[in-house]
């Protein structure tokens, strides 16, 4: 690979102006569950530290210090969004565009603040040439990622773009057959089922692959031959996520032809028609990065303190045991599931709104106006050949979902796919992560390339010491001793 790939942390004086002069103006509604939507009772006031999607008007005016006809103009100018509460005149004030207005405020008071604030939704902190993330999604090497699928561009396609990877690079997805024993055998070591422990039995298959056939390869193209290898055999370990008792569980056959979309169908007991292979062919290509989130962060770390690819893959996945990916993908589909008639969808989700104030899988913060990955794939869902009559329901319940401003992510796009191709459960976090894997490796590579060590600062709250704790830290005769340390 004859590309050198340049990675930087922008410089405090940077954040100075990307912050207070030129941010971008995104306007996030989220629609997580917190413990302040449910414990907020009537307009209470609630502590600002608090962690929470939304801010009632005292929080609000505490934050930014700020009058309240400043916080109606930024209202009226679109800067802070704000939602009703209940039916007594309340709003709340969406979090997202409050910290953005603090941040631009603090860039004004020194570096630390606005560098603080940037690692919270906030400004761009990496330099990188795969993915931007625009309002009609993201682009991979500035090619919108909606046309990519819209063209019929293959899976195989995008992750060598991704890979910026020469025309030679084969990608035959061919699996690793001591790992997939290793996988077979899993369940009875981990004393788990795979369906119900995901994020760990993913994690075990990337590092016990990583340890067999990526230690050693230190090249670019080494790197993405064995990490094809990889991804297949993550494929084909999706046959644990059908029911032990199926029949034809045993007969999956270890080595497919074509892409890996029509493997994943196969190894899924889905129904390989050309139409079926690409709408998950087109579900793959949204997945397979999204800039800078949680994991793609923490593998990229992982890389550039030295770790080999399946250490950093692995250290991904594992980030993703919290509320914002598996658990939000599991709650997604426990409710989708659910819904049997679109009576019951209804009241389902007018049920769960009406408890917490929000649905999963809704309202993404980074998409104020809605997600357009997970529109391409409810549109693609509904204009499916020989979909599944479960997923039929759930319409309805989108219905309720945008009659409350909740707008669908991709979790939901996702997941009413997999309904729609009559995959089993589980399915649609499992196909994430396999896709996501593409990125991730694409992301660890780059890293690489740089030779940059990862490595923010802190910044330290000093807290002074009491008198009485201050006098204890002298010793007997009153003199502090000089220790020379070599950390």
């Amino acid at each position: 690979m004859s590309r050198y790939w340049h990675n930087r942390i922008v410089s405090a004086s940077a954040f100075d102006y990307l912050v207070g002069q030129c941010a971008p103006e995104r306007r996030p509604v989220a629609g997580k569950e917190t413990e302040v939507q449910r414990n907020r009772q009537d307009g209470a006031a609630v502590s600002v530290q608090a962690l929470g999607d939304y801010l009632t008007r005292a929080e609000t005016l505490a934050l930014l210090q700020i009058k309240l006809q400043t916080l109606y103009a930024y209202v009226s100018r679109g800067l802070i969004r704000s939602v009703p509460q209940g039916d007594n005149g309340r709003r709340l004030y969406a979090r997202h565009d409050v910290e953005r207005m603090k941040s631009r405020a603090d860039a004004r008071s020194g570096h630390a603040p606005v560098a603080a604030a940037a690692m919270r939704w906030g400004e761009p902190i990496i330099s990188s040439t795969l993915t931007e993330i625009t309002a009609q999604g993201p682009r991979y090497r500035g090619v919108a990622a909606l046309e990519l699928v819209r063209e019929g561009r293959s899976f195989e396609t995008v992750v060598k773009a991704l890979w910026d990877a020469d025309g030679a690079l084969q990608l035959p997805w061919q699996p690793c057959t001591r790992t997939l024993r290793f996988a077979d055998a899993w369940p009875g070591v981990a004393g788990m089922q795979p369906r119900r422990e995901l994020v760990r039995f993913f994690a075990d298959i990337a590092l016990r692959f990583g340890s067999e056939h990526l230690r050693g390869e230190r090249t670019p193209e080494l790197q993405f031959a064995a990490a094809t290898r990889m991804i297949a055999t993550m494929a084909h370990c999706l046959v644990h996520l059908r029911r032990p008792h199926d029949p034809a569980v045993a007969t999956v056959p270890r080595k497919h032809r074509g892409g890996l979309a029509a493997t994943l169908l196969a190894i899924l007991g889905g129904t390989a028609s050309p139409e079926h292979v690409a709408a998950l062919d087109a579900a793959l290509v949204l997945c397979a990065d999204h800039e800078l989130a949680q994991a793609t962060f923490v593998a990229r770390i992982a890389a550039s303190a030295g770790a080999d690819v399946g250490e950093c893959v692995a250290a991904a996945i594992l980030t993703q045991t919290g509320l914002t990916s598996a658990r939000s993908y599991e709650a997604t589909e426990d409710l989708l599931r659910a819904c049997k008639t679109p009576a019951q969808a209804r009241r389902l989700f007018e049920e769960h709104y009406a408890a917490h104030r929000n649905l999963p899988g809704f309202n993404h913060p980074l998409y104020p106006d809605g997600d357009p990955r997970a529109r391409y794939l409810i549109d693609a869902a509904r204009r499916l050949e020989g979909r599944h009559a479960s997923v039929e329901p759930l319409y309805a319940a989108l219905d309720i979902a945008a009659k409350h401003g909740c707008l669908p992510s991709l979790e939901i796009g996702l997941t009413l796919l997999t309904i729609a191709l009559g995959l089993p459960p589980r399915s649609a976090f499992s196909l994430f992560i396999i896709s996501r894997t593409a990125g991730w490796v694409a992301h660890i590579v780059e890293q690489r390339e740089s030779g940059a060590l990862i490595r923010p600062r802190a910044d330290y709250l000093q807290t002074p010491p009491a008198p009485d704790d201050a006098a204890d830290l002298l010793p007997a005769g009153g003199t502090l001793l000089s220790v020379q340390s070599s950390s």
